[in-house]
């Protein structure tokens, strides 16, 4: 197991650019202000990048994430060798992977026990095409307002409570943030957030629908609009990890994909007993 370089890792991943988002993502943006990843470092077998590795994202509150994509025995036990080496430096370490099988294997199970289990029930989504936005007719009554940069405008002195937290987010969001407001006739109804950090793929960070105005197809009116004001804009929409079944149901009947699943696992330390070799 050798390191690759990040620079030659990043030139790879951006072949998929939207399956690879959050990845390059990090790569480029690690260890800048205000975001969540301090440092990250990919390997593979040999040194090279490859769709077959395993990153160390360490994140800004001390915490590992040890992302596996690789199903080779002799790759993974040196990955959980790696592990062993730098345990003292994290509070707490994460393993994540996209076959669950991992967590039973004899060698996970040899070195490490889980704390905890964290199952994917929902997907990562990207829109790989423009051509799969859906072609809506929107009810006459609805209309949408598309704000760039959302920082004192009246969306940042709505009730955080009410509206899932809109005003924290705009107040510590950066100034290429968009936010898309659904109107039924002057009623706001609900609203989407998205950000761009890398590139020129804006990632949702939040659809939000308020309570009296669920069932009515807002979500996937917000996604759609969004999507398609990416694509006439010359931006790439990205939908993000899907949160409960209303969210995935809004990306896939938005025309976004399940690009990847990934399981985690909170790890402990298996003490090896005196007098063992």
């Amino acid at each position: 197991m050798k390191q690759v370089n990040n620079k030659e890792m990043l030139e790879f991943l951006e072949k998929d650019l939207l399956r690879n988002f959050y990845n390059c993502d990090s790569i480029v943006n690690a260890g800048s202000e205000n975001f969540g990843v301090k440092n990250i470092i990919f390997y593979t077998a040999d040194g090279n990048p490859s769709d077959d590795y395993a990153s160390f994202s360490e994140n800004i509150v001390n915490e590992l994430l040890v992302t596996i994509l690789c199903s080779n025995e002799s790759f993974i036990s040196d990955v959980f060798n790696e592990i062993k080496k730098v345990k003292e430096n994290f509070k707490l370490i994460r393993i994540g992977t996209d076959n669950l099988d991992l967590f039973e294997t004899r060698t996970f199970k040899k070195n490490f026990k889980i704390s905890k289990k964290y199952e994917a029930e929902y997907g990562v989504y990207a829109c790989l095409s423009k051509d799969n936005i859906p072609q809506i007719t929107y009810p006459s009554d609805v209309r949408f307002e598309t704000v760039k940069n959302p920082k004192g405008t009246e969306y940042s002195g709505l009730d955080d409570k009410m509206w899932d937290g809109l005003s924290s987010q705009i107040k510590f969001g950066t100034d290429s943030d968009l936010l898309f407001a659904a109107f039924e006739r002057e009623n706001l109804c609900g609203y989407l957030l998205a950000n761009s950090s890398y590139k020129n793929v804006y990632d949702i960070s939040n659809v939000f629908v308020a309570e009296k105005f669920r069932g009515k197809k807002y979500g996937t009116y917000l996604t759609v609009f969004f999507a398609d004001f990416c694509y006439r804009n010359g931006f790439i929409p990205h939908y993000g990890t899907a949160v409960s079944k209303y969210s995935e149901r809004v990306a896939l009947n938005s025309g976004f994909e399940e690009v990847s699943r990934i399981h985690y696992a909170d790890i402990k330390f298996k003490r090896k007993l005196l007098g063992s070799f």
